[in-house]
C-alpha cells in the first residue's frame, strides 16, 4: 500500500483491516432520519388524520396530497411503481422512531410515544427519550447483516465519549471503530482501539483507512465496507444528535453536549447495571415496546417480553441474571415449561375454554402480533362472530395480566373488529386468587377467569 515510501502499516493494523473488510455488519441508519423535529412533527400530525381509517396501501397517495395542501411538501403523490416515495420514506422514519405503526394492508396507528411527541411542549425531549431506548438490531430494519449487532447505540456512545480524550470522536474513528461494534461489552475494546489509533502518525492513520477501503464488496454498488459506512455516517450522526446527550461538533465528529453528563450520568450508570438487548420476534413486537414511552431497555423488560411470548429458553437466560437463588430459577423454569405446555394444549383444545364461556371458538392466531404486545391466543366465537382474547397468567401479577388482557381487547376492538362485533377476554391460570378476582371486579371490562390444570381440567370462576 505504501510502496515507494518509508511509511508502512504495522502488522496488527493489517490484521484489523482484514477483519474490517470482511465483516459486513454495521450501524445502519436510513436516509430519511435526516429530518428536524419540527418537520417530523408536522408530518406526523397529518398522518394522524388517517389513523384508524383505510389501510396504508389505500391512503398513502392522499397522505402526500394532504402534506402538499398544508405546504409541508411538494412531492409527487402518484408513482408508477405504486405509492409515493415520500410516503414510503416517512413510513420508515415513523416506525424506526417508534412514533407510528404503518403497514401496507393495515390501519395506521399512532403509538403512545407518537401521541406524546405530538402533544408535548418539549418534543425534542420526547425524541431524545426515544433514542435512549433505540437498539441495533431491530425488526424495523430489514437486513440480515445487521442482525449480528445487539446493542443500544446511545448508551454505548455515551460510555465511549465520556472516557476518550477530549470527549469526542472523529468521523473517521466512528467509521473505523464505533459503527462496527456488535455488543455493549465491546465498549472498552473500542475505547482502546481509538486510543491506539490516535497514537499513530497521521500518515499511518491514512494507511489504515486506505487498507480498510481497499477491500471491495462483491456484487454491490458501493466499493467497500469503509465507503458504505462513510456514506451512511451523516444520517447516523443526525439521528444520534436527536439525543440530548450527543451533538455533531465543529469538525464533523460526535461529542458529548456541554453539561449533558449532569442529566445522563445516572442513565448511563443504570444502563451499565441493568441494560439488556431484547430479541424481538417481529416488527409489531418491536413497536409495542418502542412505541411505549414507559418501556425501558432493561433485564426486567426483556424477561417480561420473553415470558409473554412463551419463549422458554430466552426467558430462562434473562431470569438467570436476576434470580436470587438456584431454587428461584428452578421454580421459574418449571413455571415456564408448564405454561408453554398449557398454551400448546389449549391451542388445540379451544373447546375447553369455549365450554366455560358458552362459545364455539376458532383460532385466529397464537402469539398474535399487535402494536401493544402479542396476544397468547386470539380466537373468534363462530356462534356470534365476536372476538375472544385468551391470556395465560404465566406468573404475572394480577394487575399486570388483567391490564394486558384489557389492553389487547381494546386493540382488537379498535383495529380489527367490525361494527357490532364484541370483544371478550379470558384469563387462564392454575389458581384464580382473590387478587385476580379483585382486578376483574374493579373494571367494567368483562373478562372471564378460568382455572386450568392439565391433569384436572377447567373450572370457570
Amino acid at each position: 500500500m505504501a510502496e515507494g515510501t518509508k511509511t508502512k502499516l504495522p502488522r496488527d493494523w493489517w490484521r484489523f483491516a482484514n477483519r474490517y473488510g470482511a465483516d459486513q455488519a454495521y450501524w445502519y441508519v436510513p436516509k430519511g432520519l435526516a429530518v428536524s423535529t419540527a418537520s417530523l412533527r408536522l408530518r406526523l400530525r397529518v398522518l394522524k388524520e388517517f389513523e384508524g381509517g383505510r389501510t396504508w396501501r389505500h391512503c398513502q397517495q392522499e397522505y402526500v396530497q394532504r402534506l402538499n395542501e398544508e405546504k409541508i411538501s411538494s412531492a409527487a403523490a402518484e408513482w408508477p411503481e405504486g405509492g409515493a416515495p415520500l410516503a414510503r420514506m416517512l413510513k420508515q422514519v415513523f416506525a424506526i422512531l417508534g412514533l407510528a405503526w404503518v403497514a401496507p394492508d393495515e390501519r395506521i396507528e399512532i403509538t403512545r410515544a407518537g401521541d406524546k411527541f405530538l402533544s408535548s411542549d418539549d418534543p425534542d425531549t420526547v425524541l431524545s427519550e426515544q433514542l435512549s431506548r433505540y437498539q441495533f438490531w431491530n425488526p424495523s430494519v430489514a437486513s440480515e447483516a445487521h442482525k449480528a449487532i445487539a446493542l443500544h447505540p446511545i448508551p454505548f456512545l455515551g460510555e465511549v465519549l465520556r472516557t476518550v480524550d477530549g470527549r469526542r470522536i472523529s468521523a473517521t474513528e466512528y467509521t473505523l471503530f464505533i459503527s462496527r461494534a456488535k455488543s455493549f461489552g465491546e465498549v472498552d475494546a473500542k475505547i482502546d482501539h481509538i486510543g491506539r489509533f490516535r497514537e499513530l502518525d497521521e500518515a499511518v492513520q491514512q494507511l489504515v483507512v486506505t487498507a480498510c477501503d481497499a477491500y471491495s464488496l462483491p456484487g454491490v454498488r458501493r466499493s467497500s465496507m469503509y465507503n458504505t459506512v462513510k456514506l451512511d455516517r451523516s444520517y447516523a450522526f443526525k439521528m444520534f444528535a436527536l439525543s440530548r446527550l450527543l451533538e455533531i461538533d465543529s469538525t464533523g465528529g460526535l461529542a458529548l453536549r456541554k453539561n449533558s453528563m449532569k442529566e445522563f450520568r445516572r442513565y448511563l450508570a443504570d444502563y451499565a447495571r441493568e441494560g439488556a438487548y431484547i430479541e424481538f420476534a417481529n416488527e409489531k413486537d418491536w413497536i409495542s415496546y418502542f412505541g411505549d414511552p414507559a418501556a425501558t431497555p432493561t433485564v426486567d423488560t426483556a424477561l417480561e417480553y420473553y415470558v409473554n411470548k412463551g419463549d422458554v429458553a430466552a426467558a430462562i437466560t434473562a431470569k438467570r441474571k436476576v434470580a436470587k437463588s438456584a431454587k428461584e430459577l428452578t421454580e421459574f423454569q418449571d413455571m415456564m415449561v408448564s405454561e408453554k405446555a398449557v398454551e400448546d394444549y389449549l391451542e388445540n383444545h379451544l373447546e375447553i375454554v369455549g365450554s366455560k364461556i358458552d362459545a364455539k371458538l376458532k383460532l385466529v392466531g397464537r402469539q398474535y402480533g399487535t402494536t401493544v404486545g402479542p396476544i397468547d391466543l386470539l380466537t373468534t366465537d363462530t356462534k356470534t362472530g365476536d372476538y375472544v382474547v385468551i391470556e395465560l397468567k404465566k406468573g404475572r401479577s394480577a394487575d399486570k395480566v388483567y391490564g394486558q388482557c384489557s389492553r389487547y381487547m381494546g386493540w382488537v376492538r379498535k383495529n380489527i373488529a367490525s361494527e357490532g362485533q364484541k370483544v371478550h377476554g379470558v384469563i387462564v391460570a392454575r389458581n384464580i386468587d382473590d387478587k385476580l378476582k379483585a382486578a376483574r371486579d374493579a373494571h367494567d371490562t368483562k373478562v372471564h377467569l378460568i382455572e386450568f390444570e392439565m391433569k384436572v381440567g377447567a373450572v370457570a370462576v
